[in-house]
């Protein structure tokens, strides 16, 4: 399990650290081709989806440091496991740049993943962010 924790910690903070930058394209490139993102509600299905609906509906404006913390691998095998996370986001709206005042986090609530080893990399098959159990 301790290859997986390394796998999974990493695999969240580089899709959360390119949500961040709005790099949709990298985003969705942490999913399977197929993969599932149950966010906001919504459910994302496939690269494509994930990417365009994240293009369409994210504000430019917006400024976003999501935190994963406290990554926990429930199963593993050889090519899949899951994984639980708890999600912390700082958000900011402006149209003018950084430094901003410090913001209280927006949401704070869990995360849960399934996680699959295509044979060369782990990519994420199936995410669900939320509930959240703060919210602002």
């Amino acid at each position: 399990m301790h290859e997986l924790f390394g796998k999974a910690s990493s695999l969240l903070a580089k899709l959360y650290i390119a949500l961040d930058a709005h790099d949709f394209e990298a985003v969705a490139g942490c999913f399977s081709t197929d993969g599932v993102w149950i966010r906001q509600g919504k459910t994302l299905r496939g690269r494509e989806e994930i990417q365009g609906t994240l293009s369409d509906t994210r504000p430019a404006t917006r400024t976003t440091i999501h935190v994963v913390t406290n990554v926990c691998i429930d199963s593993q095998s050889d090519r899949e496991g899951t994984c639980r996370f708890y999600l912390t986001v700082y958000r900011h709206n402006s149209e003018f740049p950084p430094p901003y005042p410090v913001p209280t986090p927006g949401v704070v609530g869990l995360g849960n993943a399934e996680l699959i080893y295509n044979g060369h990399q782990w990519l994420l098959q199936h995410m669900k962010t939320g509930p959240y159990v703060f919210a602002n």
